[in-house]
């Protein structure tokens, strides 16, 4: 019973997944989108921006200050509408630029790189160092990955019809991303032979826990 139900989740996250992405890309194509569309594709950056908010120091300042933003935002929908494709765009450039600068800021020791980090969460034992140096050049892989998401979502915005950005920022993305993530990991097997490993579903949840640790500091 519990393997039926952890299939038909997956089956349902999986649908939920694929029809977010579809809305994605027919609300960033089009010049008039409709409205449910535009407020389904603006959930991850307003999440973020209010979970940033509530964990600030100034959190009551900080969720007044976003709460008027979102009422400006809802007075003026017609506009909000006729700019959809920027509002995409600045979602899309601004998290793969913020994820980039959270990778490569921490290329500075092997120790201290966020890949590092994360491996030391997941696996319990000590990390020789040619475990710690792997991890730094996957923190400097994906901030090159990050860096050149964001120039090519610039780039594309900015030169290529909008149906191009939007197939490139709603669907090729996320396929790149689970591409990173698998070959990333068929990689390590490769070049780590007979060292502890971890799967892609335990790289996430250590990734969640570096975060929390982080942000309760």
């Amino acid at each position: 019973m519990t393997r039926l139900w952890r299939s038909l989740r997956l089956v349902l996250l999986a649908l939920v997944a694929g029809a977010y992405l579809v809305l994605d890309y027919l609300a960033s194509s089009s010049s008039q989108p409709p409205l449910y569309a535009v407020l389904i594709g603006a959930i991850p950056l307003t999440a973020g921006v209010l979970l940033a908010c509530w964990n600030s120091a100034f959190r009551v300042p900080a969720l007044l200050l976003c709460g008027g933003g979102l009422l400006a935002v809802a007075l003026n929908i017609d506009r909000l509408l006729a700019h959809a494709a920027w509002l995409y765009f600045f979602q899309h450039a601004g998290i793969m630029t913020s994820l980039g600068i959270m990778f490569g800021s921490t290329l500075g020791s092997h120790e201290g790189a966020l890949c590092s980090r994360i491996a030391r969460i997941a696996i319990s034992e000590p990390l020789d160092a040619r475990y710690l140096h792997y991890t730094w050049k996957v923190t400097l892989a994906w901030t090159l990955y990050f860096a050149a998401s964001a120039g090519m979502s610039l780039l594309l915005f900015a030169f290529a019809p909008l149906a191009t950005w939007a197939l490139f920022a709603s669907l090729f993305t996320p396929v790149s991303l689970g591409l990173m993530f698998g070959g990333e990991y068929l990689i390590r097997l490769r070049a780590l032979p007979g060292q502890p490993h971890f799967s892609i579903a335990q790289t996430i949840q250590s990734y969640r826990k570096y975060t929390q640790c982080r942000d309760a500091k």
